[in-house]
């Protein structure tokens, strides 16, 4: 099913080069465009459009997130000159912030090319297509639509409480003219994301390249999705599904591979797809403007040896191994951070993000068996155990059920520092839990409102329906 990539930029240019309006954030008007009678005409035409979905995931406004979440929450700190940086180490993002701006409208975007393309495939504009092959490109829009509302739930909306009206605007349908509209309630964005996933989980292509999202990825963020709802046991049996695949996704054996390997890893269930020239990847070399954050550092240092006597000289001693790997002199790399290894050059590889990898679903899977009523501790610390015995590190010992939920999110910052924002997502879920106080670990948090960011000034101009996050 491989595909040329430079094709992406094609559907960009020649049928759905799509801009904000000035006074419209989250409606988003295609120019240019081939008429919708003869956009998606056979399966190859079809492709060029899912293509471009994809492309939009790549591009800068939403391909570099993570490095501004981790200064907002636990992992590091932004201290370089990265745009519309400021007011995230502190939780103070402003209202006026352009890159929030750009990065909400960037997931609609993708959402609105996702909706006319299985608006046109459910409508049978693909004369010639496979049953088959066209359930299966309506199950990848599916889920980057259902991807693209989870993030933006997760950045704007109180996502963390279902019974919340501070969700987002849904738009399941393609849009071309400006159409205010109020924002739904969390419970109803869940639900569309949910029904997304769980078609393409059952519809969704298998053994496929892993820059594609096929059925073991729509599995896994449902599995992510369900955990957040406090779906407990409906997000064990689908993480245990993933766990057991049969499509040859495993865990790498020795850590520093997937970050060698990037979307081609064993472990990766889906990252976007990065090469040399016109390939383009993501923005994550940017990493070099960040730095590791002192609980991240202390939690890495507490792992091995004595407290404090950590070293990043040479190879790195006595840190947690994935620590040393991504900030030891030896192999922190060009952009100062292991796990982004690529420069932003024209003729080389660049780098991925890895928006999903299965050890974290070993993670997912062994919280939500510890939170489930009538779960079996054993069976979440198995799970917890694999990714340290992997890192090589001292296995955790059953305590109790609290003492095992805080190993359990450790265990995420250690695995998956700016990577892709789930510490701060995790930090404020526990909080929410009552299993700790957020401010004791970001002191700046000092309110539950910035558990979530503004939504962004020029959006509300926009959409005047939209009622602003509280405390902005």
């Amino acid at each position: 099913m491989k595909i040329n990539i430079n094709s992406f930029k094609i559907v960009a240019c020649l049928a759905f080069l799509m801009v904000l309006s000035s006074c419209s954030i989250d409606d988003i008007k295609p120019i240019n465009q081939l008429t919708q009678e003869n956009a998606v005409r056979d399966e190859a035409s079809a492709q060029k459009i899912l293509n471009g979905v994809y492309d939009l995931g790549r591009e800068f406004d939403v391909s570099n997130f993570p490095l501004y979440l981790a200064g907002y929450g636990n992992e590091g700190l932004i201290t370089g000159n990265l745009s519309g940086g400021q007011g995230y180490n502190t939780n103070e993002v402003p209202v006026e912030n352009r890159f929030l701006t750009n990065l909400y409208n960037g997931f609609y975007k993708i959402i609105n090319l996702s909706n006319f393309l299985i608006q046109e495939l459910e409508a049978g504009k693909a004369v010639g297509i496979p049953e088959q092959r066209k359930v299966e490109m309506i199950s990848e829009a599916k889920f980057q639509r259902a991807f693209s509302y989870f993030r933006l739930l997760r950045y704007f909306g109180q996502f963390y409480d279902l019974n919340s009206n501070y969700g987002v605007v849904l738009r399941t349908n393609f849009a071309t003219q400006l159409e205010a509209q109020p924002r739904n309630s969390v419970q109803e964005v869940y639900t569309l994301i949910q029904q997304d996933l769980q078609y393409a989980a059952v519809n969704g292509p298998e053994f496929i390249e892993h820059f594609y999202a096929g059925k073991v990825a729509s599995k896994a963020l449902l599995a992510k999705v369900e955990l957040y709802m406090g779906n407990y046991g409906t997000a064990v049996t689908l993480a245990k599904e993933v766990i057991d695949n049969t499509e040859g996704y495993d865990l790498e054996i020795i850590y520093s591979d997937i970050f060698v390997n990037s979307f081609n890893s064993s472990e990766v269930l889906f990252a976007p797809f990065s090469g040399p020239g016109s390939e383009g990847g993501s923005k994550m070399e940017l990493i070099k403007q960040t730095s590791f954050s002192t609980t991240l550092k202390n939690l890495a240092d507490a792992q091995v040896g004595l407290s404090s006597d950590g070293s990043l000289t040479a190879a790195g001693s006595n840190y947690d191994p994935r620590f040393a790997f991504a900030y030891a002199a030896d192999s922190k790399g060009t952009n100062s951070q292991g796990k982004y290894p690529f420069l932003d050059n024209v003729n080389a590889q660049k780098n991925t993000i890895f928006h999903l990898r299965l050890g974290e679903i070993y993670l997912i899977h062994a919280e939500a068996e510890a939170r489930r009523p009538s779960g079996v501790l054993s069976d979440a610390l198995e799970s917890l155990n694999a990714i340290r015995f992997r890192a090589d590190v001292t296995l955790k010992t059953l305590v109790d059920k609290p003492t095992l939920l805080e190993d359990i999110r450790k265990e995420k910052l250690l695995e998956l520092f700016f990577e892709n924002g789930e510490p701060w997502f995790d930090m404020v879920r526990y909080h929410v839990l009552e299993n700790l106080d957020a401010a004791t670990i970001k002191p700046s948090l000092t309110s539950k409102n910035k558990f979530i960011l503004p939504i962004p000034s020029q959006v509300i101009i926009g959409n005047k329906a939209i009622i602003q996050n509280p405390g902005y």
